[in-house]
């Protein structure tokens, strides 16, 4: 039983989640999909699938986090697409069955289980925090950014609810838009004079 059987479990978990929810993924499913010997369970997970599923939800960020951090965009605007055409891709390869592993655990728990809720409350605000500190990079006022993020990490959660009711990816497109409704008029031009030399872009 090796750290690959554990990654595949929690890959495997992750996948399942967020198009089936905590309650509808259960070991088996785990294992069948992840082709993991059976004796991984207790070995790997010996809290059961509440570590399993925060396995899954710390995988996750980390994907989304080291997806993000690589954004080369230099406006507003240029951010909020790098983060929204993540999800996109997750709507479309899923064929809209997909959303995301995190707001699946949210809405799956109980919220009197505080060990899962914190941890899904500091997943998001570690979303946040990272969109708006690009944001403000970017050229948004700190009070601005923070409030962008936040709308747009609460948008395109709602968005992939919606995109998995009507199994396709127009309700994404729709909140995109909105969202980018939310910058300043200017912020969707590329910046200028020192701060696109000193960023190596032309």
């Amino acid at each position: 039983m090796t750290s690959d059987s554990r990654a595949r479990m929690v890959r495997s978990a992750a996948s399942l989640i967020r198009t089936r929810g905590v309650t509808g993924t259960s070991f088996s499913d785990v294992l069948a999909d992840s082709r993991a010997p059976r004796g991984s369970i207790y070995h790997h997970f010996p809290e059961g699938k509440e570590q399993l599923a925060a396995d899954a939800i710390k995988w996750t960020s980390e994907r989304v986090l080291a997806h993000q951090r690589e954004c080369p965009a230099t406006t507003p605007e240029g951010v909020l697409d790098w983060f929204i055409d993540m999800w996109r891709q997750v709507v479309v390869s899923s064929g809209g069955r997909a959303g995301c592993v995190v707001a699946g655990v949210a809405v799956d728990t109980d919220v009197a289980e505080t060990g899962p809720m914190t941890l899904v409350r500091v997943t998001f605000r570690s979303w946040v925090d990272l969109l708006t500190g690009q944001l403000r990079a970017a050229g948004l006022t700190p009070a601005r950014a923070a409030a962008v993020a936040t709308a747009t990490l609460a948008g395109m959660e709602g968005a992939l609810i919606l995109c998995r009711a009507e199994q396709s990816v127009a309700p994404l497109e729709t909140m995109a838009a909105e969202l980018k409704r939310l910058l300043p008029a200017a912020s969707a031009r590329p910046l200028s004079g020192s701060r696109r030399r000193r960023s190596g872009r032309t």
